[in-house]
């Protein structure tokens, strides 16, 4: 009997690439990459405004932002199967439609702890659109297109992202904290209209393969503990609350499951005909080390526009705006170098390419570490944050081109599941990790009772105290990135993009 990895399915005819339609996909995941965009390096900025008007705690400050990632990332290698299964385009518009909603529900929250639901639906919604986004663009385009493609793409969500900080300041000046969603909401429904419009119907495998229910809850369980070990690190609630720390209770409960399920997931991978994560993924070394290299490059640079917008309003004293058009640079370096990686990926191998890039943004983060004062020369802090993002830039497209290449198209959506997923979960360690660095490990002597319970309002003019604590979050995040780099060396063996012959119609039997 032949596994259903062992063959390649072709698309169907009426699925067949072509640059036209893969030009209006480009624009569909181009333009909902300004949802994503916008919570994230938006948000970074509106943060301290948020904390502000609901007087939030130190546990629901960092539950603001970590319950969206939580969220997603705990969903992604179950949508990612679902889509195989089901079609792409189902999944794709249902998570813009419940992101749209859930972005209104923020607005029009009472408290902090229903904003955190909010979020967390959001992050739902979102799951659902990123997993299908590298595998919308895989099956509109052809092999030797597609790192083009997805150049383009990281040029055009690099550009709102970029945005993203400017934006947020000023909706964040002119209207409060609630502008971010309201934005996100309104371009959801946009996003929401031309995707329905552009993407063709697909269904997938259908009822010839099943859905791997064990699999999905184990792999709920590992993510979803390992995120919640990590978060408990911060305090447990309330305005006056001290920090939990990773011996409390909880924090060993959840590690446990989490170790636990990790534990048995491969068992029951194993005994699974369709399983949700096929273990043939990881038999490839190049794709296995390009999936470790997306999660450790995840995990050093994502938060450090979220350390820096901290740090500029919380110790330079700027206003958000300001702010924004600082760390924005990161955004603007990823940006200019996307395009150019997209073009030497057809000529030069992924090893290479990717190495550079995490090699680039190293740099950029020791940068930020040596510039941090107070005061922090603006000049110094933006070469940082420019090279920083534009070894982002150099990294993504390679990377991805090649995990992509080396899947057959019928495993695309599980396969990008499991990069969003490892991205993604490696974005939710990167902020839990630098919140608990900045907040809980920053100083607290000189704080009220309430101050506390928000650590991210404004301390003292030229807070040195304040200053280390973002130091040592730059300084962990430095370590993550080299090892990144390190990671990405060892893959081995060159990129090329898989030729159209090596295509077959057999199916699975």
């Amino acid at each position: 009997m032949t596994r259903p990895h062992d063959t390649v399915h072709s698309p169907p005819a009426h699925h067949s690439p072509s640059i036209r339609y893969g030009r209006q996909v480009l624009s569909v995941t181009s333009f909902t990459g300004l949802l994503t965009g916008l919570n994230t390096s938006g948000l970074d900025v509106a943060l301290p405004d948020i904390v502000g008007h609901f007087h939030a705690s130190a546990a629901q400050t960092s539950w603001i932002m970590v319950g969206y990632l939580l969220s997603s990332t705990v969903l992604l290698l179950v949508w990612g199967r679902l889509a195989d299964l089901f079609g792409r385009r189902r999944l794709y518009l249902a998570g813009i439609a419940a992101f749209t909603l859930a972005s209104i529900g923020c607005v029009l929250a009472p408290n902090a702890w229903i904003l955190v639901l909010g979020r967390v639906l959001q992050g739902v919604g979102a799951s659902a659109v990123i997993t299908n986004t590298t595998a919308l663009l895989a099956d509109a385009f052809p092999p030797e297109r597609l790192t083009k493609a997805l150049g383009v793409n990281a040029i055009l969500i690099s550009a709102t992202q970029a945005a993203g900080p400017l934006l947020g300041g000023v909706l964040t000046n002119a209207w409060g904290w609630s502008g971010v969603f309201w934005t996100s909401g309104v371009a959801g429904l946009a996003a929401l209209g031309w995707s329905a419009f552009v993407l063709r119907p697909d269904h997938g495998s259908g009822s010839a393969e099943r859905f791997d229910l064990a699999g999905a809850l184990l792999s709920m369980v590992f993510l979803g503990g390992g995120a919640l070990a990590l978060t408990g690190s911060g305090p447990r609630g309330g305005s006056t609350a001290a920090p939990a720390g990773w011996t409390s209770a909880p924090v060993l409960l959840s590690a446990a499951l989490s170790v636990a399920a990790l534990l048995v997931f491969p068992v029951v991978q194993s005994r699974r005909r369709y399983p949700l994560l096929d273990p043939w993924l990881f038999r490839d070394r190049r794709r296995t080390m390009a999936l470790l290299a997306a999660f450790l490059t995840a995990v050093s640079f994502f938060s450090v526009v979220l350390v820096m917008s901290l740090y500029l309003q919380t110790v330079e004293h700027l206003d958000p705006l300001s702010a924004g058009l600082q760390v924005m640079l990161m955004s603007v370096g990823a940006m200019l170098t996307a395009p150019l990686a997209g073009r030497l990926a057809t000529r030069y191998p992924a090893r290479l390419l990717s190495s550079v890039g995490t090699a680039t943004s190293a740099l950029g983060i020791a940068i930020l570490v040596i510039a941090l004062g107070p005061p922090a020369p603006p000049t110094l802090t933006g070469l940082g944050l420019f090279l920083t993002g534009a070894g982002a830039g150099i990294f993504g497209v390679p990377n991805t081109g090649e995990l992509m290449t080396l899947v057959p198209p019928h495993r695309r959506g599980i396969a990008n599941g499991v990069r969003s997923a490892l991205q993604s979960a490696g974005y939710l360690i990167s902020t839990g990790l630098s919140l608990a660095l900045v907040t809980v490990h920053g100083p607290q002597a000189d704080r009220t009772p309430d101050d506390i319970g928000a650590p991210l309002r404004a301390m003292p003019a030229g807070s040195q105290a304040l200053a280390e604590s973002h130091r040592t979050a730059l300084l962990a995040l430095l370590c993550l990135c080299l090892a990144a780099t390190g990671v990405s060396l060892l893959r081995g063996g060159t990129y090329r993009p898989a030729p159209e012959k090596t295509l077959t119609t057999e199916g699975p039997k």
